[in-house]
């Protein structure tokens, strides 16, 4: 289960890195906010677009979604407890992202809320005899 909690790690970094990248390239391609909600007025339709403003909600939510993806991943590969339950939280809004981001979700919900997946987030216990005092 260390594997699919790694690959969770990576997937999400790359899942939050490939949102960051796409609405750059969408920002570059249509020079700007204003190029992206006028995106019908290029092609010789009305200046009110529907197309552009639905563009700039999913630029928005992939924006808003790329920070705490890159954070969680990051905290999934040190098996932080955070990580984990903002992690189940995350991968819930990325099933919205179709297709990609559907099938992570899906795989991350089953890693995250499986039982042998567990042990792994809990601290090793100490025992008594291995106590470190500062000196």
């Amino acid at each position: 289960m260390e594997a699919h909690l790694r690959r969770i790690g990576y997937l999400n970094i790359a899942l939050g890195a490939f949102g960051v990248f796409v609405c750059l390239v969408v920002l570059i391609l249509f020079k700007g906010p204003t190029g992206v909600l006028l995106i019908n007025a290029r092609v010789g339709g009305s200046a009110t677009t529907t197309e552009g403003f639905v563009t700039a909600c999913i630029m928005i939510y992939l924006l808003l979604m790329a920070g705490p993806l890159i954070l969680v991943g990051k905290g999934l590969l040190q098996c932080q407890e955070w990580a984990r339950n903002l992690g189940m939280i995350l991968s819930i809004f990325g099933l919205i992202n179709v297709p990609l981001g559907t099938v992570i979700g899906i795989y991350s919900l089953w890693v995250l809320t499986s039982y042998e997946v567990e042990p792994l987030f809990s601290a090793p216990p100490r025992s008594p005899g291995n106590l470190n005092f500062p000196r």
